[in-house]
């Protein structure tokens, strides 16, 4: 009798070991879904994405899934920011610096070849379909929507002048001639083309890859041509909320009680020249600094709708369980930190910091509205997450990334995928980097600054929860930063620091300035070859000061607003890039003979693909699409360049 209970208890343990490897094996063999939804210059430190402004984000996104609360941006301006999460790559390694061009802009990302090797074409390549909806870059216009970005099935993009209008939105839906859509609302046109995609996606029976991009809490942009003199003037307001939402929030302030504490700075001796000559805002200034955080809240509500509706979508459609749901921003923004007005570019925590929510397999539920993962995050870590999430992990050495995948795993709720990265040492590190100049958005007042291109080392243990942050501006001046006691940055102790903690800053930034690939993720590689240090605490030990005194302290020779690498001077430039420092900046340099034909051909099927779609509805079709209307004629035939043709327009416009 004895006998046959053990034995009988044999089978069960058995019968179920073998069901969770079966669990197990389904997680790693069945493709899962992604939907991105991506705003534009939303904050994670000034409250933006509170549960009181954005109850479905929490509802649908954190609750059941996890905010990373350690998670940057690394060029805080859209296009190239956008880039980097695409391609996996810091901007100096893409050499796309820039909004519009010489530096950036459509012309320029064509030309580098970033759409035939980024995301939704590794996607592609492992079966997916690809959809977009929205923003994409900011002079994707109504002169260039014929050049279709290359990697999705079914790319709706927003075309310039429309962009940024709130109330009259224009798309161009695979090259074909662009629509506008007068008197509504750009959200609501952009929630109603997404969840048609979404549902086209699923009736294709294909894991697909869906990227929503509203512009909401972007300025408001209006671009208009006197026809008499021929003379086009650019127009810029605050976010403009959907008619429903005017009333909202209206006791809203901006959160000077945030750990933060740096609104309307008082002293900035400590800071560079060009803020300390930024005078401080008067009463008039920040009762409109006020209204402009209270509409940026207003206009991201129907952001929060939108949310709700392409959950209810995939649950009604059967998928939501096997999608992951990922809600993120390009960068981050300022409403009155410091001495400035309203915008982004700088290299303070502000701007840098963004949401970063996730749900889906294998993610365990926080249940909570604080952040369950602190471990360190980056949009260049975007694509490897996702090619991951996929079951793809073994093809990230192939694409020349500079990301690893995010630290997800922290959150395993014991079906993650097996095959997901899960190194011993994560990320405690990384830099950040900015061409250009500055100026403030919404306060005209404000003089603006040509030199405001800088670099950023920020560390951050876990453990610990000591942060610091280097940041070096083109004119050498130094800020340096303590980040548990001070995260306003408030207090430049540069010149107080720990001679310690200030040479391994500066070692690490001479290092990450250059870094590619591998030395980006683990620059202790370069600085310890022989692998006795692996983060910031070990290497703060004395027994190392004599490695970190000798290192030469990253410097620009003067200011520029783009990237050149005799410019900026670094002991292992050489070490890490070799002799020729571009080389392989921009993608499509590294590429192989093979590699190139395989984009050849999918170019030609993307070709096909796109002039067969421009001719036929999608499966779905928003209904949205009854209100649509063509471009009036005299803008498609209007000098776009002109547009752009202002002082500092890739600061507005971005």
């Amino acid at each position: 009798m004895h006998a046959r209970k053990m034995g009988a208890l044999a089978v069960l343990a058995v019968a179920c070991l073998a069901a969770v490897a079966s669990v197990a094996h389904a997680a790693d063999t069945k493709k899962p879904n992604f939907v991105v939804i991506f705003t534009d210059d939303q904050d994670a430190i000034q409250n933006s994405t509170h549960p009181h402004y954005m109850p479905s984000l929490h509802k649908y996104i954190r609750y059941p899934g996890v905010e990373l609360s350690q998670y940057f941006v690394t060029t805080p301006v859209c296009c190239p920011s956008r880039t980097n999460l695409w391609r996996g790559q810091f901007a100096h390694n893409t050499n796309f610096t820039s909004v519009l061009p010489p530096y950036g802009g459509w012309a320029k990302w064509k030309g580098l070849g970033i759409d035939q090797s980024y995301l939704p074409l590794w996607l592609k390549d492992q079966g997916y379909n690809t959809y977009y909806v929205g923003k994409f870059l900011v002079d994707y216009s109504v002169s260039n929507y014929q050049q279709v970005p290359a990697g999705w099935d079914d790319i709706d993009a927003l075309v310039t002048p429309y962009t940024f209008d709130y109330n009259t939105p224009g798309f161009s839906r695979n090259g074909a001639t662009p629509n506008i859509y007068p008197g509504e609302y750009s959200t609501d046109v952009i929630r109603d083309k997404g969840v048609a995609q979404i549902k086209s996606a699923v009736a294709a029976g294909k894991p697909f890859y869906a990227q929503i991009s509203p512009i909401a809490p972007h300025t408001s942009t209006q671009i208009s041509t006197n026809p008499a003199t021929g003379v086009t003037r650019s127009y810029f307001f605050p976010p403009i909320p959907a008619p429903r939402h005017w009333q909202l929030f209206s006791d809203a302030n901006l959160p000077g009680g945030t750990p933060n504490k740096n609104l309307y700075e008082v002293d900035v001796s400590d800071k560079p020249a060009w803020i300390r000559a930024l005078p401080l805002a008067q009463q008039n200034n920040r009762t409109y600094l006020e209204e402009i955080y209270r509409l940026r809240l207003r206009s991201l509500a129907a952001v929060d709708e939108l949310i709700e509706q392409v959950v209810k979508t995939l649950d009604e459609a059967g998928v939501l369980d096997n999608t992951y749901i990922i809600y993120s921003a390009d960068n981050g923004y300022h409403v009155g930190a410091h001495r400035f007005g309203a915008g982004k570019t700088t290299g303070y925590e502000e701007d840098l910091r963004v949401p970063f929510l996730i749900r889906g397999p294998g993610i365990k539920a926080s249940k909570s509205d604080k952040p369950q993962n602190s471990k360190v995050g980056l949009h260049v870590d975007f694509a490897p997450t996702i090619l991951s999430l996929a079951g793809a992990s073994h093809l990230l050495g192939d694409k020349g990334l500079d990301g690893t995948p995010l630290g997800l795993y922290a959150n395993d709720d014991g079906t993650l995928r097996s095959d997901y990265p899960r190194p011993e040492q994560h990320r405690q590190q990384f830099q950040g980097e900015f061409w250009g100049g500055w100026s403030d958005e919404l306060l005209q007042n404000l003089r603006s600054q040509p030199n405001n291109t800088w670099k950023v080392v920020r560390t951050y243990d876990e453990s610990s929860k000591q942060g610091w942050k280097l940041i070096a501006q083109c004119t050498n001046e130094r800020e340096l930063y303590d980040l548990r006691k001070d995260p306003g940055e408030l207090y430049n102790i540069y010149d107080k620091a720990k001679p310690a903690v200030r040479s391994r800053l500066e070692g690490l930034l001479a290092v990450l300035a250059v870094c590619k690939g591998e030395s980006c993720s683990n620059p202790w590689k370069i600085l310890h070859p022989d692998g006795t240090v692996k983060n910031f605490t070990q290497a703060l030990n004395s027994k190392y000061d004599r490695i970190y005194n000798a290192i030469r302290p990253f410097t620009y020779k003067r200011c520029l607003p783009y990237l050149d690498w005799d410019n900026e001077d670094s002991q292992f430039k050489t070490q890490i890039r070799g002799a020729n420092p571009a080389a392989g900046v921009g993608h499509h340099r590294l590429l192989t003979a093979a590699s190139e034909r395989a984009i050849a051909t999918r170019r030609r099927a993307q070709a096909a693909v796109s002039a067969e779609l421009a001719e036929r509805p999608a499966v779905f079709q928003a209904k949205v699409e009854e209100k649509s209307v063509p471009v009036p004629q005299d803008i498609l035939k209007a000098d776009v360049e002109k547009w752009f043709a202002f002082n500092n327009a890739e600061y507005y416009l971005a």
